[in-house]
């Protein structure tokens, strides 16, 4: 197979804070030719959870995106602390924004989202056994509601195309095929 890797030859940080950070790379192709600038964003990753109570409720937020300006459907997620793991954030996100511990959590998949511009993962989760066991403890830029939907309903509003984002619908997805609920 043919080399396709491009050499960075100069990276010059624009932005950088505690969230992001964005970064114009001098890129050589494998063919020589110079892809100058090449915008990347930087964060770092993060997982999505797939809450499931007792009673087959799937657990959901309705909250604000900016970027689309909507108010989306989302499953519960975060950003990956410093020396925290995948499984450890699922367990923190999942208690943090719905006040829900399971009784069972196991990994169903990831991805890389956007990797032509975004350099990070998603990691997907399957909680199982969700109940109520303490206040939601949102961060100051978070104002949600939560929703209990059957998962007949929710797998009928992904297929509808309800639910938009596409790392939520991917984490969806991995957790219906996990459940045994797309017919395989």
């Amino acid at each position: 197979m043919h080399q396709l890797d491009w050499k960075v030859l100069n990276s010059e940080y624009l932005l950088q804070n505690e969230w992001i950070a964005v970064r114009a790379d001098t890129c050589e192709m494998s063919n020589g030719r110079l892809v100058d600038p090449y915008y990347i964003v930087e964060s770092r990753s993060y997982v999505n959870v797939v809450p499931v109570t007792p009673e087959g409720e799937v657990l959901l937020l309705r909250i604000y995106r900016h970027g689309l300006g909507k108010t989306l459907l989302e499953t519960p997620g975060g950003l990956i602390d410093a020396g925290e793991s995948a499984l450890e954030t699922a367990q923190r996100e999942l208690l943090e924004e719905t006040g829900h511990s399971c009784a069972a959590i196991v990994p169903i998949g990831s991805g890389a989202p956007d990797p032509a511009r975004f350099a990070c993962h998603a990691y997907y989760f399957l909680a199982t056994g969700c109940v109520e066991t303490a206040v939601t403890a949102w961060d100051h830029t978070e104002e949600m509601e939560l929703l209990k939907l059957p998962i007949a309903q929710v797998k009928q509003m992904l297929f509808a195309g309800e639910i938009v984002d596409s790392v939520q619908q991917s984490a969806l997805f991995y957790a219906l095929r996990a459940l045994g609920e797309l017919g395989e």
